[in-house]
Order: structure tokens, then sequence, then C-alpha cells
């Protein structure tokens, strides 16, 4: 007897669905599919009724009913679905209500089930990077933390440490150097990686799943990370209110019959313009009767100030916030209204103010309020603040926050090329193909029905492609394609047939770290930038996939900061993150990368860029993680299909796992797909893989 149990939307209980007892429900078995290697299969069922009995329509809520409002189901939600013969699981996994029928008077419900590995996918649906909180990772963006972060010790807000961030140096083509110092801006050039795992068990954790994988638990997979993306000068973060504007200064000091504010002859006793209106400030962050913003959180607040000023003496004109000065403006002229516009930023944390003060060397400089010889919008005062977010939650969000949660996984299993199987209890367990499979072989010779089966051959396609993400404003990698004509890190399997098909297993989330070594230097490190012009510059760059180093390395250039030249003061230590295997130690990682290390290209390289590697590394992507499987899959000397019925019980399905061999005869295979009835007496359809 098939028996389907279901948990209801709103408090997870159970509650088992009436059936008609004769329907013979049709389940499809399988992990991946000869026919589509680029994506990974799930298990389901075809369509199948099940009665619009009493209990059925409370469950659904009547859903035949055109009158009927929905208060606890929605078709549009998944719900939890565990499909049994007798007492033996079958399937688990989520069921969705494809309609409702009536015909001839009867009425029913036609429903599909899906295992749980479409069931994350499912599950996850549009959800971003923006779903995902990071509170837990909350820390200072400072020279220090880029630092820590080498060997894992990021200094959370909340204390403690962690290593799921770090920031190696990448080059978005400004970094220079001299015979003395290697010139790096600290804000645009080392940038915040997340580790790889993190995100993805809080992309499990955010779909209700939970897994085992000795593969995500390696210490290898642990040193992967993904970069949030550059800094780019002038973007913002997802604040809704970040630009106010201030503007007509009201002042009560006169010059020449005009409304104006004296300002003061020193930092301590600057004086703050009186603004009369402002926009864009729904969230009341600036007084614009003391010119004084609160920050929201630890923000960087760009200004503009932009007035005309008047002083009888030749003066300097500083803008302060009491403490130092922001900007300043020398030397303006005597008896001129001059056009003065001052511009800066500042680092404010969460919950401090920033107030907006003028002085000057004499007591005579005016800023004016408005100038009767000039129209409003040429002469009153006008204050813009730009606020950019740089909490932790915040940057991701603004960075990545469209990233979805389901690419990420699907790009992850493609590119190490997982399989996933469901364990029961919205348990997954996730492996490479190569340590999925098992040496378990299951004799089924004794339950196959030798009177009716098919060998057919395997579609084997001329050519496979397997590649990352495009990221075509990417000025080094569009130049590698220009040099080299062909794709950075890509890979190519060819085979001996006459077949036009070309497959191709493309990253859709990650583009390939392009790395070459630094010039002035021997460091090897990522290079990202667009060209505008005859400029490189940081754009909003895809996201790339690295392996960590654990230490800072020297080199022989000191390390200067051109925001602030201080900031590093003879530090001679940098870390950078490349697509080939991470070091533990101090030293250079790049000629210490051997023929076994491991690599997250495809393919190779060519080595021109970097001149200390000692060996191509053969463990890539392809080599690791597909080629095994591949030839496996389409052997052009003896691949073949072989299609057969199969006397298959519950309890065979339930102990199957397509990681096993089956034999028949004398002869090994690996299963392809199982098409399984429920009805006892019905022969399951079984597709072979000889091997």
């Amino acid at each position: 007897m098939t028996r389907l149990v279901v948990l209801d939307q709103q408090n997870n209980q159970e509650f088992e669905l009436d059936m008609y007892g004769t329907e013979n429900v049709n389940v499809t078995l399988q992990v991946d599919d000869v026919r589509n290697i680029e994506s990974k299969q799930a298990s389901y069922s075809k369509s199948f009724n099940i009665p619009a009995t009493k209990n059925n329509n409370k469950f659904f809520e009547s859903y035949y009913n055109v009158d009927s409002y929905f208060n606890t189901f929605s078709v549009y939600k998944n719900v939890k679905a565990f499909l049994f013969v007798g007492e033996i699981l079958i399937l688990e996994g989520f069921m969705r209500l494809e309609n409702a029928l009536e015909s001839n008077t009867e009425i029913s419900y036609s429903i599909v089930l899906f295992n749980d590995v479409a069931n994350i996918i499912e599950t996850l649906g549009d959800d971003t990077i923006a779903n995902l909180d990071f509170s837990d990772i909350e820390h200072t963006f400072n020279t220090t933390n880029i630092v820590a972060s080498w060997s894992g010790n990021t200094i959370l807000d909340a204390g403690g440490t962690t290593d799921n961030v770090f920031y190696p140096l990448i080059n978005d083509g400004n970094i220079y150097t001299d015979q003395d110092n290697l010139f790096v801006s600290h804000r645009r050039n080392f940038i915040m990686n997340l580790k790889l795992k993190y995100v993805l068990d809080k992309i499990f954790e955010h779909a209700g799943f939970s897994y085992t994988s000795t593969f995500f638990d390696s210490s290898l997979f642990n040193d992967i990370y993904f970069d949030i993306g550059m800094r780019v000068e002038g973007v913002t973060s997802d604040f809704t209110n970040a630009n106010i504007i201030a503007d007509t200064g009201e002042g009560s000091d006169s010059i020449d019959g005009n409304a104006s504010t004296n300002v003061g002859n020193s930092m301590d006793n600057a004086v703050a313009l009186n603004f009369l209106n402002e926009t864009g400030d729904q969230d009341d962050l600036f007084d614009h009767n003391t010119c004084t913003f609160t920050a929201p959180y630890n923000c960087y607040v760009n200004f503009e100030f932009i007035f005309r000023a008047e002083t009888e003496e030749t003066s300097i004109l500083y803008l302060t916030d009491g403490n130092s000065n922001l900007a300043s403006f020398g030397w303006l002229q005597q008896n001129t209204s001059d056009l003065v516009t001052m511009t800066g930023s500042k680092f404010v944390t969460q919950g401090s103010t920033l107030q907006f003060k003028f002085y000057a060397f004499t007591d005579t400089m005016h800023i004016f309020n408005t100038l009767t010889s000039l129209t409003d919008a040429d002469s009153r005062p006008t204050l813009k603040l730009n606020i950019i977010d740089v909490s932790t939650t915040g940057l991701i969000h603004a960075k990545r926050g469209d990233l979805g949660l389901a690419d990420i996984v699907k790009d992850v299993v493609k590119a190490f090329n997982l399989t996933i199987e469901s364990s029961g209890n919205s348990e997954l367990k996730i492996e490479p193909y190569s340590d999925y499979i098992t040496n378990t072989v299951i004799d089924w010779t004794k339950k196959i029905n030798t009177n009716d089966f098919t060998v057919e051959p395997i579609d084997i396609p001329k050519r496979i492609i397997l590649q990352h993400a495009e990221d075509s404003d990417d000025y080094y990698l569009n130049q590698y394609i220009q040099n080299h004509g062909d794709v950075y890190g890509k890979q190519v399997l060819e085979f001996d047939v006459d077949s036009s098909e070309v497959i191709d297993i493309s990253l859709e989330v990650f583009a390939a770290p392009f790395i070459k070594q630094l010039e002035g230097t021997t460091a090897v490190i990522q290079h990202i930038a667009r060209k505008e012009g005859s400029n490189l510059e940081s754009y909003d760059n895809k996201p790339r996939l690295v392996y960590k180093n654990a230490n800072g390395f020297n080199i022989t250039p000191f390390v200067e900061d051109v925001d602030d030249a201080a900031i590093f003061a003879a530090f001679q230590t940098i870390n950078s993150a490349t697509h080939y295997e991470g070091s533990n130690d101090a030293n250079d990682p790049i000629p210490q990368v051997t023929a076994s290390s491991t690599s997250l290209l495809f393919g190779y390289t060519n080595l021109i860029y970097t001149p200390t590697l000692p060996a191509q590394p053969l463990n890539t992507l392809f080599l690791k993680y597909w080629y095994n499987y591949l030839n496996e899959r389409y052997n052009t000397t003896n691949g073949l299909l072989y299609k057969a019925e199969f006397y298959l019980t519950p309890s065979d399905i339930l102990n199957f796992s397509f990681a096993d061999k089956v034999r028949v005869q004398d002869q090994l295979y690996r299963v392809n797909r199982i098409e399984y009835n429920t009805d006892i007496n019905s022969l399951a359809k079984v597709e072979l893989l000889r091997i």
C-alpha cells in the first residue's frame, strides 16, 4: 500500500493524505544523467492524483473551490513530503500541487514529488546574499585587521577573532613601485574575501538543511575564499537615505547689504552654518541648525561644501570638526565674492557626531547666505553628504547582495563535480564524484527480466568545454585572450567521434582569478581592473575563487599607503591569494607550488606571467574532479547503455545508493537511472552504464 505523509506549512505537524489505494506512483531515481552531465539531477515522481476527500480538502483548503480563500495552505510554498510503500520510505523531499481538477463529477488533486536534492534549490528560490546575516563576523576595516586576517585572527567587534574573512592584496592596475617602495591604497587594494565554506554553511542553514561532507570539511576546501568585490570610489551601500543635501544658509551678519555668516578666526571659535532647508534625510541623521551629522553605523562621510565667501584681507579658509581640519581653501582674495568648493571624507563610528565648522586667519571672513547680484542657485551655500556604509554586513550586502544563493550552490557543485544524495531528515550527503563512488557491488543477476532488454550506444559529443564565468569587463582576462587566443584557465576535452555536439560546462557566478607577477617585485598577485580610456580602474567585478595563504611574506620594497603614507610605516610584508594551493608559512607561496599541488582553474595557463612558479600544478578542477568521471561516461571503446527491467522491492530501493556498482552476470555497471513504480507487481526500468 502506498502512503503519502506530509508536514503542514504552518506548524510542521505530520499529516497523512488519503490515497485511492490503487494508484501506481512512478518515481524516477537519479543523481546525475549521462545525457545531461553539466546539471546534477534530482529524483522525482510523475504527476499522480489523490482524491478530494474530507481529509485532503482540509489540508488543501478545498483548493478546487474558486470561492475559497486560503489561510494555512499556499500553493507557492513547498510541502515537506514522505512517500512510503508500506512502512518503507521510497522518496523524501517535497510535494507540489499542480492543479485540482473535476472530471465526471469526481474531484481530485494532481501532485508531483521531488526529493531533497531538488528541495534545497526550490527552497532557496530567488534568495540572495542579501538574505544572509553576517553580523557574526562584524569587524572594523583597518590595517590591523588586514594583517591579522592573514593568520586567521581578524578581530571581531564583539570580541574574539575569526578566520572567515581574509584580506589579500589585489592590483586594480594602479599599484606601482619605485626603487624603495610599493605604493598601494589599503582601501582599494586589500579586498575582503569570505571563506567559501562559511558562506555555504549559512546557505544550507538558511534553507533548513544539514549535510555531511568530508570534502567540505577538508583543510584544502577550508582554504578557499572569494572576494566581495573591488572597492569602487563613490559606490554607496543600500542605505536608502545615503544622500543628504542642505542649502540656503542663514546668517545674522551682513556685508554690503547681503545676509552672511562671519566665521571664527581659530579652530577654538570656529562657526557652523545654520541651514534652512534639507532633503534626503528621512532618518533625521543631519541637524541642519547646527550642521551636525550623527552616524547610524560605522561609515565614511563624503562631503562637498559649495558657497561664496568674501574677506577684506587675503586669507585661507578652513573646514574643521573641532578636532582637526577636514579641508582648506586658500588663498581667498580680498573684496571678491569667490565661489568656494571644499570636498573630503571622514570616518565616523556608529552613534558619534560630525559637526562642520569654519574658521579663517582673519576676523573679516564671511560666507554669504545669498547675494542680491546673483540668483539663489548661484549664491546659496550647499552641503552634500554621501554616506558609505563600512559595516561588514552592509559592505557584503552592498557589493554581493544580488548573488543568488542557489546559483552559488550550483556553481560549487559544477566546479568540483559534486554528487548530492539525500540521506533523509533534510540531510544531504555531498562529495566529489571520485569520493562518492564506492567499490561496493550489488548483484542483481537474479532480479533481471532477461526477456526484454535494450542495448544502445551513448551519445558522445565532439567536444566538452569547461570554463569559469565570463567577466567581459576585466582588462587582464581580455588581454590574455588577445595575446594567447584562448580563455584563461579553460579546458577542452575532445572525443574521436563524428558528432558535432559541443557541451559547455561553464560556471555562472565565479570568474577565473587572473594572476601575474607585480611589476617591480617578485610577488605574484591577482589583477582585476577595467580599462577606461587609457586608465585602469576598479569596477564591480564577478567574484573569484582563490586559495588563502596562511601568512604574509616579505617583498623587497616597503609598503607605502597612498592614502596615508604613515599607515604601514616601513612594512615589508604582503599577502596574496591565487588559484594555486596556498602556503602555511611566511615565505613566498608561488615558489613552493609543485606539480602535485591543486589549482582552482579547469585548465593550464601560460607561465609567462608567473616566472617564479616552479611547475604547473597538475591537479586542476578538470583533472582532479572531472576527468575520470567523463571518461567513464563517454567511453568511446566500451561505453554503452543497457536498459532492462528488474524485480526490485521497496527494500531494494531503500537500501540502494548510486555510489554502488551493480553486477549482472559477469559485467559491472553504474546505475544511470531507475524508474520505479510503487505497484509491487510492476517491474522497475533501469538504465545501466557499462564500466
